[in-house]
């Protein structure tokens, strides 16, 4: 009998199992929605991002940080910046649990490779291990920068790499098919397992500084340190283009695809400064310059698509707001496993499966009108300079009374005179109040 309770237990832990998705989360740096194709890019080649959208879901709205360190803290914790983000760079570890946390505490293998900029560097467990991820290959981001600054290497070639507690050098291996060959390993590997698995993928790519990919045989040598051309930024979409179709290929050819949700997003819009200065994409008959540093809607409305083919509609379209919250509190139902306190998320369950919408009303970010990181390194110090904002279908808010109406133009369009909607401008305002009000709250 007491064999046959043992029996009855695992075989419930194996049905268990076998319900929860996997989730394969890809982030891609500096990457605004005028790159895709499938979004209205009309200046790079992106097949198989494009097919993403065919044979999923694309959303119009997604609400990430105008910068890269606080979306991806907005990303893991499920939580605003600021309640928990304080310095550039760096996850409270601590205080914070993760989703990797959360989605290992429900028996998934979780995995992150590609770029982490979250810090935890100082001693063992590093960072990634510490946020929950059983397993890491990326590099230790100021440290990178050092060897920059020296000509050593950079984020793409003679690049620095732990993984899982070891540290080694690429070489002439482009970092990029490194961090490829370690998602692609993992997801293999894991179709050998009972266990559902949790793969973020954080790409380096499209980050400056715009080099020459393996695609084109280069080998580094001439490509180290700071410096870059923006005559290599469409190779450098094609690598993620590429990247793109051999995960799906490899979730296919595992048999994994139908019971994995995989998500495909950006940290925030398209560089526009040093290689990319002079960077100019077309856009729906509109050449666009990138959009990062600035909360506009190429700055922090970045590209989101999700596909899993046993339950989102092929070619289906969520037009009400998402944002980077959603991410933490979704993955945790679908799961089944314990939720976190005091997440910010709205669960996208219902979407993915068109039963119903989410109970989101508007999307946030904040951020200035700046071209530079320097506010977002340290939010507590400029908190009285610093912008909120929300996005509902059509409107949008910012905290300095700033109305736009985006039926009458878009990427952003100009603000509408003051005075103007007065009920719409009120009806926001309340909703920014009663969000900054709430517990916690750093700045």
């Amino acid at each position: 009998m007491k064999h046959l309770f043992i029996f009855i237990a695992l075989l419930a832990i194996n049905l268990r199992a076998s319900e929860q998705p996997n989730i394969v989360l890809i982030l891609v740096d500096d990457f605004g929605r005028e790159t895709i194709g499938a979004l209205g890019g009309e200046s790079y080649q992106t097949p198989n991002i494009d097919a993403l959208a065919e044979d999923g879901m694309s959303f119009e709205i997604c609400y990430a940080t105008p910068m890269c360190s606080p979306t991806r803290n907005m990303l893991l914790s499920g939580k605003y910046n600021f309640r928990n983000y304080t310095t550039w760079g760096e996850y409270r570890f601590d205080e914070e649990p993760t989703i990797a946390d959360t989605l290992s505490h429900a028996g998934y293998e979780t995995a992150v490779t590609g770029k982490w900029h979250l810090g935890g560097w100082e001693d063992k467990p590093f960072g990634p291990t510490r946020a929950g991820f059983h397993h890491y290959a990326t590099f230790n981001y100021p440290e990178q920068l050092e060897e920059d600054d020296l000509g050593i290497g950079n984020f793409f070639w003679n690049t620095h790499l732990w993984r899982d507690g070891e540290r080694d050098r690429l070489g002439e291996i482009y970092s990029s098919a490194a961090f490829r060959d370690f998602s692609l390993e993992f997801i293999a590997k894991q179709a050998e397992s009972d266990k559902p698995f949790f793969l973020y993928y954080p790409m380096i790519l499209a980050h400056r500084p715009f080099t020459p990919t393996d695609l084109s045989e280069a080998t580094g040598v001439d490509h180290r340190g700071r410096t870059g051309d923006k005559s290599n930024f469409p190779e450098m979409v094609t690598y993620i283009d590429n990247t793109v179709g051999a995960i799906r290929k490899v979730l296919k050819e595992s048999g994994q695809a139908d019971n994995t949700l995989l998500i495909f997003t950006a940290d925030n819009g398209t560089d526009n400064v040093s290689d990319a200065k002079e960077l100019r994409s077309m856009w729906q008959g509109q050449e666009l310059k990138g959009g990062k540093y600035v909360p506009t809607e190429m700055g922090a409305n970045v590209p989101l698509f999700a596909v899993w083919p046993s339950v989102i509609s092929p070619g289906s379209t969520y037009r009400k707001p998402v944002d980077f919250t959603d991410f933490h509190k979704t993955f945790t139902i679908l799961a089944g496993a314990t939720e976190p306190a005091s997440l910010d998320g709205h669960d996208l369950s219902p979407v993915f499966d068109g039963t119903g919408d989410s109970t989101r009303e508007y999307a946030y970010t904040w951020g200035v009108h700046q071209y530079s990181s320097r506010k977002y390194k340290t939010p507590i110090e400029f908190k009285s300079e610093l912008l909120h904002i929300l996005r509902d279908e059509r409107w949008k808010y910012e905290s300095n009374n700033t109305l736009y109406d985006l039926n009458e133009g878009w990427p952003q369009g100009e603000p509408l005179p003051r005075g103007t909607h007065k009920e719409v401008r009120e009806r926001f305002r309340a909703a920014l109040r009663e969000l900054r009000q709430s517990e916690p709250k750093l700045w």
